[in-house]
This record gives structure tokens, C-alpha cells and sequence, in this order.
């Protein structure tokens, strides 16, 4: 018999081949996730704290004037750290695009653990803008109310507030569900809400 003429085995394949592959696949895939949260946690960074001036302090606005607007704007706003009013500060203060782009929402979230929620509102109301030419809290309580901030109704916070949303076409029916939300959020009682009148 010659060697010719031998049958021949085909060789089986190492054993340690698919450990192998599932070792380099293993690898390739976390430097893949190291090199994704490496540049999620650059652009993160890159992204700066928005830093205004405090104009007018809300505080020295009564609670339930601040609370009109926040039902108006971001009912949530206390409890989110997420909210509508950070980012729309954001972008107004910044220019950081939409309010929903990363970019914005990253902001926010840098402002939100630099300043107490009441700078957050404070820098919101002073930058927004509520028609008429009046931008800033100081401004629109004068052109609207002829008075300061200070002196502002529940009614006419309501108001100002329903000026913050260009979308409101009826006016008088956003008023109402500014206070209506006041009211279920516990910042109005029943009976109070029932004793404003529409100062439009």
C-alpha cells in the first residue's frame, strides 16, 4: 500500500476556535461600548452650564403667582428633573437649539444641579418672552398691569403665564386651565379659584 492509496481523515478543528472567537467578538464589543461611552461622556463635558444674570428674584413674587406659571408651563416642575421650563430656559439663555435636542436637554440637567429650582424659574421668567414687546417678568407686569412683579394677582400671573404659550388662541379658556390646575395640584383652593375674574 502506498501513501497514495491511504484513506485520509480531514483534521478536525481545534477546540479552542470558537472559544477564541468569542473572545476577540467579546473584546471588539467593549472597545466598541468603552469608545461610545468615551465620547457620550466627552460631548457630555463639552456641553457648557448656562450662566445668566439673575434679573428680578421670584421670591419676592407670592407663591402662588410663581405656582400660575409653573401650572402653565410645566405642572411638573417641582418634582422632574427634566423639565420644560429648565430647557426652555436653556434655550433662551444659550441658544441651544430645540428643547428636546441633546444638547438642550444636557444643559438642563447641568443647570438643574447648579441652581435651586426657584433661580431656575427667576432666570426663565427674565429671559421669556410674553409678547407686546415685554421680555422678562419686570417688563410684562409693566405693560400688561402698569405694576411690579411684587404686586401681581394669582388672575394676572395666570394671564402673564397664558402669554408664555403661543399656541393659546382663546386666552380666557388657557386662563382657566391654568388656574383649574392650580387648583387640582393643591396651590388654589376651590373657593379662591371660584373668586378670580379674567383680567384680560
Amino acid at each position: 500500500m502506498t501513501v497514495a492509496d491511504m484513506p485520509r481523515s480531514v483534521p478536525a478543528a481545534p477546540s479552542w476556535r470558537p472559544g477564541r472567537r468569542l473572545v476577540v467578538g467579546a473584546s471588539i464589543a467593549l472597545a466598541l461600548v468603552a469608545g461610545g461611552t468615551t465620547g457620550a461622556a466627552y460631548y457630555y463635558d463639552s456641553v457648557p452650564l448656562v450662566e445668566s444674570a439673575v434679573g428680578y428674584p421670584v421670591v419676592t413674587v407670592s407663591d402662588d403667582a410663581a405656582h400660575a406659571f409653573v401650572a402653565a408651563v410645566d405642572p411638573d416642575f417641582y418634582a422632574s428633573n427634566d423639565s420644560l421650563i429648565t430647557r426652555r430656559y436653556v434655550v433662551l439663555a444659550a441658544g441651544a437649539g430645540e428643547e428636546s435636542s441633546l444638547r438642550a436637554r444636557i444643559m438642563a440637567r447641568k443647570a438643574e444641579s447648579a441652581y435651586t429650582k426657584v433661580e431656575i424659574l427667576d432666570r426663565f421668567l427674565n429671559r421669556a418672552d410674553y409678547g407686546r414687546g415685554a421680555t422678562g417678568l419686570v417688563a410684562a407686569a409693566q405693560v400688561y398691569f402698569q405694576k411690579a412683579p411684587e404686586q401681581l394677582t394669582v388672575a394676572e400671573a395666570a394671564f402673564l403665564a397664558v402669554q408664555l404659550d403661543p399656541a393659546a388662541t382663546d386666552q380666557q379658556a388657557a386662563w382657566n386651565a391654568v388656574l383649574d390646575t392650580m387648583v387640582d395640584l393643591g396651590w388654589l383652593t376651590a373657593a379662591d379659584r371660584g373668586g378670580q375674574a379674567f383680567p384680560g
